[in-house]
């Protein structure tokens, strides 16, 4: 496949998914099987590299794909398409969003957003407990709670998460 095209197949899922990137994930697995770009055993060591290095997953896993099949500029050029379309959508919504807030469809859109990530986050939870990932699940599980139950907000969910995991991790790594 050409590496312009796959620019566009990494932007268009970029641009077309709701929910970060783990909800990307899986859409560029199967678009990157099914073109016959990469394995899906090589696919599956790609991405347990992109859960490994620090930052989003779904640029992580872009890079790594660019990486694979032609070094590290195609891995910078395929992060370029993951990132461009979530920063140019959240720059206008955040244009936007002071001067409509208060209207009711636009809460209600912004509501169905939040249902939807959480399902999806809930599919990814349970993918987490078949693959035996206790501790991240946990972790996970207690951050949606923080969300949807004590109705913390998601910045201060996610410092006090990580933090947790950091200091879990490092106490784990400690002791044996």
């Amino acid at each position: 496949m050409n590496k312009y095209k796959l620019f566009f197949t990494f932007l268009k899922i970029s641009a077309l998914t709701l929910g970060g990137g783990y909800a990307m994930v899986p859409i560029i697995e199967r678009e990157i099987i099914k073109k016959n770009i990469i394995e899906k055993d090589n696919f599956d060591i790609l991405f347990s590299k992109a859960q490994s290095a620090p930052g989003p997953i779904a640029i992580n896993t872009a890079f790594m794909v660019g990486m694979k099949l032609s070094g590290a500029f195609l891995g910078l050029f395929y992060v370029l398409a993951v990132f461009i379309p979530p920063f140019l959508t959240i720059s206008l919504i955040a244009s936007l969003i002071k001067r409509y807030a208060d209207l009711s469809y636009v809460q209600y859109f912004l509501e169905g957003i939040r249902v939807g990530i959480s399902v999806i986050l809930i599919n990814f939870l349970f993918g987490l407990i078949k693959k035996y990932r206790y501790l991240e699940f946990l972790f996970l599980l207690l951050g949606f709670l923080l969300i949807h139950l004590v109705k913390i907000t998601s910045i201060y969910t996610l410092l006090m998460i990580t933090f947790l995991y950091f200091i879990f991790t490092l106490k784990r790594k400690n002791d044996s």
